[in-house]
């Protein structure tokens, strides 16, 4: 299945900066959004939506054609 990816902020560079962050992923089926974090080696806690929908678990069952955005989680006071 095909997945489309978008990293924000600084995890932009886990991809070649000619991708501006977006790229597309061909996951087998099951695959969840743990996966996709393990494919980018993201191993700290970041914010990831699936399909607009923010804050999902890393266990997210992924289905074909999802748009999944990782961002960094930013704090302030």
């Amino acid at each position: 299945m095909n997945i489309s990816i978008r990293l924000h902020g600084i995890l932009r560079d886990k991809l070649p900066p000619a991708a501006k962050g977006r790229t597309v992923l061909t996951l087998p089926r099951g695959a969840t959004v743990k996966d996709v974090l393990a494919h980018f080696g993201i191993d700290r806690v970041v914010g990831v939506a699936v399909n607009d929908e923010v804050e999902v678990e890393p266990d997210h069952p992924l289905h074909d054609g999802d748009r999944v955005e990782i961002f960094r989680i930013m704090g302030g006071g």
